[in-house]
């Protein structure tokens, strides 16, 4: 009998294990399925609206809007869905959004009506509905390819060059994935049509708010760059509103300029295959490219506003700013005493979550009392409390979040929490200090509440029932009544509603004027207010005895949310092109209307489509009086069933990557096509992601995953409505296939024989949230066989050894783990992180291992295992903080060890390569115990490079250096001494492509600062003392 070795490859690496290379659409995850609750359907010709017990009035009436509005949109792209179109409610959280999976034919709608300041008030649903249905017209009128194709992939993997004799191919040095997308629709364009609508409903417009934004840019010089416009980059709240904005205005120029036809054939321009940029499409369809329009455009701007702003320059009454700081700055609320104002403002931060602060009148200072408050609050009569609104954060587990009241005392800077899940907001104090009055959100209607001072014995005051809207109550000076903002078909007005009665009372209002934010007096005979009656929003007073109105300010930009403090002064909010600051007006006057020189201000709707349009043309013949007169009061419901699961598409991916770990570098055997493919429950209960790739050699790289998210698939009313306990259920399988040639040691003889690897592993395992939405939990089973097969081959001595086939490695591996993970959003999170994230996780494995092979002297072989029972323990701690605004520290602490004696090779933990110390090679350092130490500094290169190259749009550089410290042993085989460095430095390049896919390129050299030779297999490998170089193009940093 002969005794042989052949030496199997123990170390495989494969393209779905370690990145992603895969980008399905950032809206395709926003859908929830929310388990914990009970899910009806209502079914009309052109829709499913799926919806959850509680939002029963939201849904019938999105049902009867998207019927009505179907018609008009699909007339005006000339195109229809060949499917029905689902809309999913939700009501979960007081948040107001939508969100449209233009590939799914699917629309998110959240009931809550939207109360942005940088947004008029509209009707909500009948806004947002036709707004993400032309969405999902426009967007699929502008595909590239089939609705089930988003993209064609273009991927490189490139290895590093492997010294050691017993590792097949190095690890990856080079990763590209690159995405030919389907779609490329620039941001401005796709919220501009969105805003756009049809001008005949007018549920859209251009109001005082938006034509706020875009003139504040235009007398400031400051207006975003074509470039800017096209995606949302480097993203804050107000430059994502300004792309809204400025999208909404252009679009208007264009309609009413070159046609509204134009918005179409643009949209069907851009599903051009040789069209790789706006420009072309638009000059396709205008015979002048995008620049040149956008150019015309804003001169035209620059001409028209100058004109439209003379009289308003010349008799300019305005402020002083006190706070210029952040560009939220709301609600300024002078102290009873008058010596401090109170003011909301976001400060430096890139969104809109406010904090609160005092400015001290006389020593002209401001603190930060505390953080987050959000939505109008409220002094205390006495000056000692403020009460005030925020919603719960981080989200519960469910990703719920919901205003609450609270109160803070000045004097202890005690907060107290005051209501429980209420879903309350905008209180206020009555004079006495004994009650107080807020606003409560259930189903998309917004109602008045009354309760005692502690947030105890709450009554309704108000019985809105049809999503009406009510904004910032304020008790009257005697306590009978309350005065707050009311909207339901447009704009806001005054309204007043009798404590002891209910009765309402209208107080100031008129069709197409927005009043808003009054406050009383101290002795109760006038309120302020501020009104956009001129086309701008400036202060105003209203004597009740007189009933003669008189303006306070005249400003250019907006003067909302007063404040008067008795003694003749002012403060309000002002908003400039830079945002909303806090400003101060001493010794006011008040001005009689004729006094003041008016704004001009310009229509909100184009006339020649919204009145004069060609009534014969098809897509015109619709009742649009009646579209307009909307009546959504109690609106007939619908016959709802319990909702049975629905899917989208599938859709197919089709891929091309160029993968080389071959050897021999042969070209042709380095190419793999294939395809992804992927699929979802309308409401993401279930949904499938799969994958295949092959070269000419039959090697293959196969994975498919099913993961099933709606809650515990047996007793789950037990476990997920009672228990809260919701996990999410993954099942998955991957197959790897390699060609190659392994080594058979015969007597003195050393034999090539050729052998193909074959990998194969299952997972199954389930995730779930406790705490919060920060914390997560994970359970995993996996199965792995990885198997060879020899072709037949002869030994020396003439016997003949047929071909066989033998697992080399059988595994069962147990695996728990937690993490926990915060981000601070920034906009520029996506190129340098602030943050913490912990994972730690332990593994059982029961393993047979074949290091050998026995040739038989017949010729056939046997397999010997190595029995293995290991206990693993991972951890990595990373926490990175910001300095000086936009720099940051980092520092990454990983640790991993076997228990127990020294084991093979096979099961070690590597320090170094691509995800580690990138000064060594992957395969370089490696061991049963690992510890490493990265510590990076990152410097922002050029904050705004807003430069397209289509399809490219680069936005932003950074730098960064790093050293790392760290090695990796068996058992106590190491000291100090012993452990390896490097140091190094990346280039991040942010850019997006196709103006919706973000695409991440870093390239990074590192040297490796110690020098070792380490043994395999009988030869002596060296390492360290080299530059490495890695080059990546993703769609993130992190992976």
């Amino acid at each position: 009998m002969l005794k042989s070795k052949v030496i199997v490859v123990l170390f495989l690496c494969s393209f779905f294990n370690f990145v992603p290379l895969f980008n399905s659409g950032s809206v395709y995850s926003q859908f929830e399925p929310h388990p914990e609750l009970d899910w009806f359907s209502i079914e009309t010709p052109h829709f499913f609206v799926l919806y959850h017990s509680g939002t029963e009035r939201t849904a019938s009436t999105i049902a009867k809007i998207a019927e009505e509005v179907y018609g008009p949109i699909t007339a005006l792209y000339k195109y229809e869905p060949d499917k029905k179109i689902s809309f999913v409610v939700n009501d979960v959280s007081d948040i107001a959004n939508g969100a449209t999976d233009y590939y799914g034919n699917r629309i998110e709608i959240f009931a809550s009506a939207l109360d942005y300041d940088l947004r008029g008030t509209h009707n909500w649903l009948r806004n947002v509905i036709t707004h993400e249905f032309t969405h999902a017209i426009q967007i699929q009128a502008s595909l590239r390819y089939t609705q089930n194709m988003p993209a064609i992939y273009l991927q490189w993997l490139n290895y590093e060059q492997e010294r050691r004799p017993d590792v097949l191919y190095g690890y990856p040095n080079v990763i590209v994935s690159y995405p030919l997308s389907g779609v490329g629709v620039p941001a401005w364009f796709a919220e501009g049509t969105a805003q756009y609508q049809r001008q005949q409903l007018s549920y859209d417009y251009w109001d005082a708010n938006r034509d706020m934004i875009l003139r504040s840019y235009i007398l400031d010089g400051n207006l975003l760059s074509w470039e800017e416009m096209g995606q949302f980059s480097s993203i804050t709240s107000l430059k994502a509103e300004s792309i809204y904005n400025l999208g909404f205005g252009l679009t208007r120029y264009i309609a009413a300029t070159y046609g509204e036809d134009k918005l179409r054939t643009i949209s069907n321009s851009l599903g051009d295959f040789t069209n790789f940029s706006m420009d072309a499409a638009m000059k396709d369809a205008l015979g002048k490219d995008g620049k040149q329009v956008y150019l015309e455009w804003k001169a035209f701007l620059e001409k028209d506003y100058a004109e439209r702003m003379r009289g308003v320059k010349e008799t300019e009454v305005k402020g002083e700013i006190i706070e210029k700081l952040g560009f939220a700055n709301y609600y300024p609320q002078f102290s009873p005493d008058g010596s401090k104002i109170a003011y909301l403002s976001n400060q430096d931060y890139d969104y809109g979550t406010t904090g609160l602060f005092l400015y001290d009148v006389a020593a002209k200072k401001s603190k930060l009392v505390t953080a987050p408050v959000s939505t109008n609050y409220n002094w205390s009569p006495d000056g000692k409390k403020i009460i005030f609104a925020k919603r719960n954060s981080p989200p519960t587990i469910h990703g719920a979040v919901v205003y609450d009241l609270y109160e803070y005392e000045l004097s202890t800077e005690k907060e107290t929490r005051l209501t429980e899940n209420l879903r309350a907001y905008s209180p206020s104090y009555s004079r006495d200090g004994k009650f107080v009055c807020f606003v409560v959100n259930k189903d998309g209607t917004m109602n008045l509440q009354y309760a005692d001072a502690n947030g105890k014995n709450n009554d309704p005051l108000t019985a809105f029932n049809n999503g009406e809207q009510v904004f910032n109550p304020k008790f009257s000076p005697d306590g009978k009544s309350i005065i707050f903002d009311y909207a339901f078909e447009e704009s806001r007005k005054i309204v007043s509603v009798d404590i002891a009665t209910g009765a309402l009372t209208n107080v100031l209002g008129q069709p197409g004027v927005d009043y808003r934010t009054a406050v009383f007096s101290k002795d109760g005979a006038d309120l302020f207010y501020a009104c956009n009656i001129t086309g701008i929003f400036n202060i105003y007073k209203y004597n009740f005895d007189t009933k003669e109105t008189t303006q306070l300010t005249n400003v250019t930009g907006g003067a909302f949310m007063p404040s008067v403090d008795g003694k003749g002064n002012l403060a309000y909010s002002q908003y400039t092109s830079t945002g909303y600051k806090i400003a101060e007006l001493k010794n006011y006057k008040a001005y009689s209307l004729s006094e003041i020189k008016n704004y001009d201000k310009p229509p909100r709707l184009i006339e020649k489509y919204s009145e004069n349009y060609d009534k014969n043309a098809p897509e015109n013949n619709y009742n649009w009086d009646s579209l307009k007169a909307f009546n959504d009061k109690n609106v007939a419901k619908y016959e709802k069933k319990e909702y049975r699961s629905t899917f989208t598409p599938l859709f197919i991916v089709p891929l091309l990557r160029f993968d080389n770990y071959t050897k021999d570098g042969n070209f042709l055997d380095a190419i793999k096509p294939g395809l992804y493919f992927f699929s979802s429950e309308t409401m993401g209960r279930y949904s499938i992601f799969g994958g295949a790739a092959i070269n000419r050699k039959g090697e293959r790289d196969i994975f498919a995953q099913f993961e099933y998210t709606n809650g515990m698939p047996v007793f789950d009313k037990f476990f997920t409505r009672k228990l809260g306990f919701d996990p999410k259920f993954t099942f998955a399988g991957y197959n790897v296939s390699r060609s190659s040639t392994g080594q058979l040691l015969a007597g003195a003889d050393t034999l090539n024989v050729p052998i193909t690897y074959d990998l194969l592993s299952f997972d199954a395992g389930m995730k779930w949230k406790m705490i919060n939405v920060n914390h997560d939990f994970r359970f995993l089973y996996t199965f792995s066989k990885y198997a060879y097969k020899l072709d037949a081959f002869g030994l020396a001595s003439g016997v003949s050894v047929r071909s066989s086939s033998e697992n080399y490695f059988l595994a069962s591996n147990f695996s728990f783990g937690y993490n926990y993970s915060y981000e601070l959003p920034g906009k520029n999170s996506d190129i340098n992180p602030i943050g913490r994230k912990i994972d730690i996780q332990y593994d059982y494995e029961s393993s047979r291992l074949n290091p050998e092979i026995i040739v038989n002297d017949d010729g056939t072989t046997t397999t010997l295992y190595e029995n293995r029972r290991l206990h693993k323990l991972q951890a990595e701690l990373s926490q990175s903080v910001s300095l000086f605004g936009t720099h940051s520290l980092g520092l990454k602490l990983k640790g991993a060890t076997i228990f127990g004696p020294q084991v093979e090779d096979f099961y070690n933990f590597y320090a170094s390569g691509l995800p580690g110390m990138k000064g060594y090679p992957f395969y370089a350092i490696g061991g049963g115990r690992m510890a490493t130490a990265n510590l990076t500094y990152r410097i922002p290169v050029l904050t705004k490079i807003d430069t397209r190259i289509s399809p490219f749009y680069l936005d932003k550089l950074y730098f960064s250096i790093y050293g790392d410290f760290g090695n990796a042993w068996d058992e106590k085989d190491t000291k100090l001494s012993d452990f390896k460095k490097d140091i190094g430095g990346e280039l991040r390049l942010q850019a997006f492509s196709w103006y919706v896919f973000p695409t991440s390129v870093f390239l990074n050299a590192a040297y490796g600062l110690d020098q070792f030779t380490k043994r395999f297999q009988g030869e002596d490998v060296t390492y360290g003392k080299e530059w490495r170089v890695y080059f990546g193009m993703l769609f993130g940093f992190d992976f």
